[in-house]
């Protein structure tokens, strides 16, 4: 054989190799391409997986929607234990109360509007009144040092000690 023919032999075999080196980095281009694309793809939730699981995806968290108006005749605030802490009620008669409780349950304060007028009440932990501001009718009317009665007014400032006895009124 020649050297020409030996060289011959020689760049059919390279031509070769170099084919098929060339068929496989195309192979190769199109499986990471084809992963690539199917990696944008999200699975739909419920889809099986291989080895049987099902997916499951976490919901999105999305801005709370903000009602415009809500209606109750009833509302009750609970803590994170599901004790009631505070209650919001209008009754029948015309009257809303906004009473709220400590941990023990027990009524501390109470902001009401009723026929009499408005008030706020606060109580001491064994649920005595305590301070009363705006319309009562804890005190009753009275006579005074004078002889003469003395109508409740419609609006005051009422303290009471620890008995219930009145500590201070004004007016």
């Amino acid at each position: 054989m020649t050297d020409l023919d030996l060289i011959s032999i020689r760049l059919a075999r390279m031509e070769n190799r170099f084919r098929w080196m060339k068929r496989a980095a195309i192979v190769l281009a199109i499986a990471l391409t084809t992963g690539a694309l199917m990696a944008q793809v999200r699975p739909l939730p419920g889809e099986v997986l291989p080895g049987a699981r099902t997916r499951v995806e976490a919901v999105p968290s999305r801005t709370p929607l903000v009602e415009g108006e809500v209606r109750a005749e009833h509302f009750i605030l609970v803590d994170a234990k599901g004790k009631e802490r505070a209650s919001l009620v209008a009754d029948g008669a015309g009257s809303v109360f906004l009473v709220m409780f400590d941990t023990a349950g027990k009524t501390r304060a109470n902001l009401s509007v009723s026929n009499d007028g408005p008030s706020l009440i606060f109580y001491d932990p064994s649920g005595q009144a305590r301070t009363v501001v705006g319309s009562t009718t804890l005190v009753p009317s009275h006579v005074n040092d004078n002889g003469m009665v003395e109508k409740a007014p419609p609006s005051s400032v009422v303290l009471f000690d620890r008995s219930g006895k009145l500590l201070f009124r004004q007016p």
